[in-house]
């Protein structure tokens, strides 16, 4: 698994991370839920694998719609569920999951890529600023704060997970590591 880290400045008091993690993880478990559920959504998924660019983003964009209502349905806040249904659609769209979101001496997500180009997508997505733009309107919609967000991975972890998945292709062992 790969951890990333959110951290303000300044840092938020316990309660306010541990709602975030809250509305995160809850908003993740229902996308999840309907991942596995939704016919027009596991087709969408299924497709994936046999399509360009243009229709990626296609799959994308009607995830996103798909998850934002999922989300709205289920009293997420709507300044939450807009940019986690954006994120959670880019993340199944690169085949990466988020296992789950713990406190640590910040938040601390754990992904879980399901290959070497997913690991790259996540890489891109925090260095882009991406994660830190989701990030950001999360913590302003569930907070008065207006800390600064960032959101970064570790280098050594990032270099651990990447030299694991290299080292470890067609034995299965990097699985057991979840």
């Amino acid at each position: 698994m790969v951890p990333v880290h959110v951290v303000t400045r300044p840092p938020l008091d316990q309660a306010a991370e541990e709602e975030i993690m809250a509305q995160v993880n809850r908003a993740n478990e229902l996308i999840e839920k309907h991942k596995k559920e939704s016919a027009v959504v596991i087709d969408w998924m299924c497709q994936l694998n046999d399509v360009g660019e243009y229709e990626r983003d296609t799959i994308e964009s009607r995830l996103s719609n798909e998850f934002q209502n999922v989300l709205l349905q289920n009293d997420v806040l709507a300044g939450v569920a807009t940019r986690v249904a954006h994120w959670l659609a880019r993340n199944t769209v690169s085949d990466i999951h988020l296992v789950v979101t713990k406190r640590g001496s910040s938040i601390v997500m754990y992904f879980r890529c399901g290959s070497v180009r997913a690991l790259y997508e996540l890489d891109e997505m925090i260095t882009t600023g991406f994660m830190c733009v989701v990030f950001t309107e999360i913590i302003h919609a569930l907070t008065s704060s207006t800390s600064t967000v960032d959101v970064y991975l570790r280098p050594d972890d990032f270099d651990f997970v990447l030299s694991s998945l290299r080292s470890l292709q067609d034995t299965g062992l990097f699985w057991k590591l979840k």
